[in-house]
């Protein structure tokens, strides 16, 4: 993942993913279009690819990032 997704401001970085959350939730991974990613995010194709250099990374983001609020929100 590129970095400047980071430098992102959180609700710009909040917008994308729940985005991609929405996206993958109701599509299977092959069908879930990165371009309606994009849409729902408020962002163009390529800046979403930008952030994310294909579609495999931005999912094994979203479950890390997943993984990660379930951990903290357990303790």
């Amino acid at each position: 993942m590129n970095e400047k997704f980071y430098a992102l401001p959180e609700e710009k970085q909040s917008q994308i993913l729940n985005a991609a959350y929405k996206v993958f939730a109701t599509n299977q991974y092959k069908k879930a279009p990165t371009s309606e990613i994009a849409a729902e995010a408020g962002i163009s194709k390529s800046l979403l690819f930008h952030y994310f250099h294909n579609k495999q990374e931005l999912y094994l983001f979203l479950w890390k990032h997943a993984a990660d609020l379930t951990k903290k929100y357990m303790r």
